[in-house]
């Protein structure tokens, strides 16, 4: 009975106005955080970008005296530090080469031919690769050895080496199952390990094993030579600021971006969600203005049978949840048709993007939670507002 007297004069087209003004504003919210969320893939180790989009590798051009003294290419400290301070610098760390000699064999196995060459080593902290996956972890106890190599270097032996020897081709997950044996050589003493190839880097030219274990390799079996700093990793803070190439270029200091657009790529996504999110909240707010104004217009025209009710005894809170149970059932039926709008919408990018190598997987729990919260937070705010504008009603008799 309650609930029917104060839902009097409940405008019916103004709450159809702001379900469907809500329901585009959610819509576009959570297809923006469901698209950044859905393309994080094309910037993890799955894709073989192992590095975050906003990374540089800054190296010293070569030159003719370079072979002379290998000393032209390597950074001194100044000059990392001169780096380090520039503006659209967000933080630098450098590559650390190993100091010791490493020599790796595979046993003919399958489809695997036999096959041994001398090779080298190299490393960057931990922090920096965050998307290796759970295989990137070393163990002294174990002796084995997680090792990423350029997926060019598969392409070459496959196209280039394979194919001229007549050998077979090996795939991706083939050499990812093959165990190969590491001789590490230095300061007389000569040890063998076990290694696997855990993944491939369409970025870095190089052949990366864990920073901790080329720590303990260098300190056992390394020269007693200062650390090299001729490779440096400098993440910016917009890939595509135009101050970034001019230093470097004035620096004559070669540099390799992030699978050369990636970072930019990455940037420019990042806009797009942003813009997507920032046209979703300009459509939501009005949305919730005209919710407020729907409540204030239908609590004014109810101010007297609010009083009354306050004298009789019922409190303020009482009165106020029936206005509550209304808004919250209708931002969770907006919430949930603008949830299964996304997923429409989410279904038909994804479509899109199988080409990229992003399957069309279930919405995952971080997206799912976000829009609960979301439908929760938006509910919240219509809830403070009611009981705002019920504390303010004045009973008749103290009018």
């Amino acid at each position: 009975m309650l609930k029917k007297l104060l839902r009097q004069n409940l405008s019916i087209p103004q709450l159809l106005g702001y379900s469907f003004t809500a329901l585009a504003g959610m819509t576009l919210i959570f297809v923006a955080f469901g698209f950044s969320m859905d393309i994080r893939p094309l910037f993890s180790s799955a894709s073989g970008g192992l590095f975050k989009s906003e990374y540089m590798i800054v190296t010293k051009q070569v030159s003719a005296l370079s072979a002379i003294n290998s000393k032209n290419t390597i950074f001194s400290d100044s000059e990392v530090e001169e780096i380090a301070t520039q503006p659209f610098v967000k933080s630098l760390n450098y590559f650390t080469p190993c100091r010791y000699s490493v020599f790796a064999y595979i046993e003919p196995s399958g489809n695997i031919p036999r096959f041994s060459t001398e090779m080298f080593f190299e490393s960057v902290p931990d922090n920096i690769m965050d998307g290796a996956g759970e295989d990137w972890k070393w163990n002294a106890e174990t002796k084995f050895i997680p090792v990423i190599i350029p997926r060019d270097y598969l392409a070459l032996y496959n196209f280039g080496f394979a194919g001229s020897r007549g050998l077979p081709q090996i795939s991706e997950n083939i050499v990812k199952t093959v165990n190969f044996k590491v001789s590490l050589r230095g300061k007389g003493k000569d040890e063998l390990f076990t290694g696997r190839i855990v993944g491939f880097s369409d970025y870095l030219n190089t052949i990366l094993v864990p920073q901790k274990f080329m720590d303990w390799a260098n300190n056992n079996f390394g020269a007693t030579e200062t650390p090299r700093k001729s490779k440096l990793i400098v993440e910016v803070k917009n890939p595509a600021a135009p101050e970034i190439a001019e230093f470097f270029a004035s620096k004559n200091y070669d540099v390799r971006e992030n699978k050369g657009e990636q970072g930019k790529l990455s940037y420019f996504l990042k806009i797009i969600i942003t813009v997507i999110s920032a046209i979703g909240l300009l459509v939501l707010l009005p949305a919730m203005g005209l919710m407020f104004l729907s409540i204030n217009l239908l609590i004014y025209k109810n101010r007297k049978t609010l009083g009354n009710l306050i004298l009789l005894g019922y409190s303020r809170r009482e009165l106020a949840r029936p206005y509550s149970i209304l808004v919250v059932m209708l931002n969770a039926s907006v919430g949930t048709i603008a949830f299964v709008c996304f997923v429409v919408v989410r279904n038909i990018y994804l479509s899109r993007l199988q080409i990229l190598n992003i399957e069309n997987t279930p919405v995952d729990i971080w997206t799912t939670c976000f829009v609960i919260l979301f439908i929760f937070g938006v509910s919240f705010i219509n809830i403070s507002w009611i009981q705002r504008k019920i504390e303010k009603i004045i009973p008749p008799a103290m009018g």
